[in-house]
Formats: C-alpha cells, sequence, structure tokens
C-alpha cells in the first residue's frame, strides 16, 4: 500500500562534481543525502519499530534468526551461538548483523512501518534512480532492493564482491543513518586493494550515501565491544530488469 510520506534529496547536491569523484575510483561518500527531516524519520523507525533478525552468513549460506526464535534463546545458548561464528570468523568469510528484508525487486515495503514504506518507495523512483544514473554515468540501473541493516558490537562482514550476475546488480549502495559515530568503534567500510592493503575507507556519517561498483573488493570492519551505538543504515543493489 503506498505511503502518505514522501522522502525528497537534499538539494545541495553537485551532480558533474559527484559523477567526477566517483568516476575516478568506482566509488564515493555522498554526505547528506536526503533532507535531514526525513533521514530522521527513518532513523526513529530503525531505532523504535523495527524487528530486527539476527542474520549470520556462513559457508556462502545466509540465514536469519527471528526476533522470537532470539529471544527464545538462554543466556548460554546465545553464548554458544556467538562462539560458533567467531570459530569460523577465524578461517573463512563470515558475517553477522541485523536486518529485515524490505524490497527484493523494487516493489515497496508490505510491512507495518509507514516510514519504511516511503523509503522502498524512494529508492526505486524516478529522483533516486536518475541521481545514481547520472552519478555512475550508467543507464543500466533501473530499481534498488532493500534491507535494513543494524550493526550491533561485535557485529562484522568479511571481505567480499557483490557480482551476481543472474541479479544483474550494478552498484551497491549503504544509506548511514546513525547520528553519532566515532572511527575507533569499527563498523567502517572498507575496500581493499589487489595487493591486500586496505587503500581507503568509509566512516557511517549520519545521512550519507557510500555507492560503490559491485566488483570492489570491500567489507565491514568489527564493530568494537565498546561502541556506544548501534550502527543503523539501509543497503542493497541497484540493479538492471
Amino acid at each position: 500500500m503506498p505511503s502518505n510520506l514522501q522522502f525528497r534529496l537534499s538539494p545541495h547536491h553537485d551532480i558533474k562534481l559527484l559523477s567526477k569523484v566517483f568516476a575516478r575510483g568506482g566509488r564515493i561518500h555522498i554526505p547528506e543525502l536526503l533532507r535531514q527531516e526525513d533521514a530522521k524519520r527513518i532513523h526513529d523507525a530503525l531505532v523504535s519499530r523495527t524487528p530486527w533478525n539476527v542474520t549470520v552468513i556462513h559457508k556462502d549460506l545466509v540465514y536469519d534468526v527471528t526476533p522470537q526464535q532470539w529471544e527464545e534463546m538462554s543466556d548460554e545458548q546465545k553464548h554458544a551461538f556467538d562462539m560458533e561464528v567467531v570459530k569460523f570468523a577465524r578461517k573463512q568469510y563470515e558475517g553477522r548483523y541485523r536486518t529485515l528484508r524490505l524490497s527484493d525487486h523494487g516493489e515497496s515495503f508490505t510491512g507495518p512501518i509507514p516510514e519504511l514504506v516511503a523509503l522502498t518507495e524512494f529508492l526505486s523512483g524516478e529522483e533516486f534512480i536518475s541521481f545514481i544514473r547520472q552519478v555512475t554515468n550508467s543507464r543500466k540501473v533501473d530499481f534498488a532492493d532493500s534491507q535494513a541493516t543494524c550493526y550491533w558490537p561485535g557485529d562484522f562482514l568479511h571481505p567480499h564482491f557483490d557480482v551476481v550476475e543472474e541479479k544483474k546488480r550494478q552498484f551497491a549502495y549503504v544509506l548511514n543513518l546513525t547520528p553519532q559515530w566515532r572511527v575507533e568503534w569499527g563498523g567502517l567500510l572498507g575496500f581493499i586493494d589487489p595487493d591486500g592493503h586496505l587503500s581507503e575507507a568509509y566512516a557511517p556519517r549520519w545521512n550519507a550515501l557510500n555507492l560503490l561498483d559491485v566488483r570492489l573488493h570491500h567489507y565491514v570492519s568489527h564493530v568494537a565491544p565498546f561502541a556506544a551505538a548501534n550502527r543503523y543504515s539501509i543497503t542493497g543493489w541497484l540493479r538492471s530488469r
């Protein structure tokens, strides 16, 4: 059902400059993507009304522990769960964070959170898709899939590429929605050079869009146990039909 809310880009974006920056390395950090009031509405929905699954990536499998399943686990079971994630993370690709799936093919979110309904409409709407096409100089972008994500202390996502041929992903995006964050808390979006060095990293700055080519090697660094906030964002891929 369409939302009565309507989100918009903030009016200050210099498209020509953004396009030049993106062309240099296939990635860009764009501050103040949305109008402030829109970003605040989404943040409120994520903090106070979003039911989070605990998502684990293990051996190329992605599975969710529902809020109910997580609450039914004892403290001992939760600790054993965490230790198993750590055990495998020492050896291979792994990840753990919180999610709520919003849109798989550009459709509107069907849950009872109007801000997230409006957000999915915005992400696949003409204003945002046109903006992305101009920044990336690509006409292949037709819609965005999306999920809400939340990284708690201890969460992380190991290095990976986002190429999935059958899904026709062109670019990955992260809309950061954490009001205050310190770099020493971790949760940075990092880019890895072919020689294994960290070439650049973006902190999860409030209301900033991180945009990257799916062929770039990247990861989300471990959120420190002493982090004083959760890392909220909307993430997904800009795709071709």
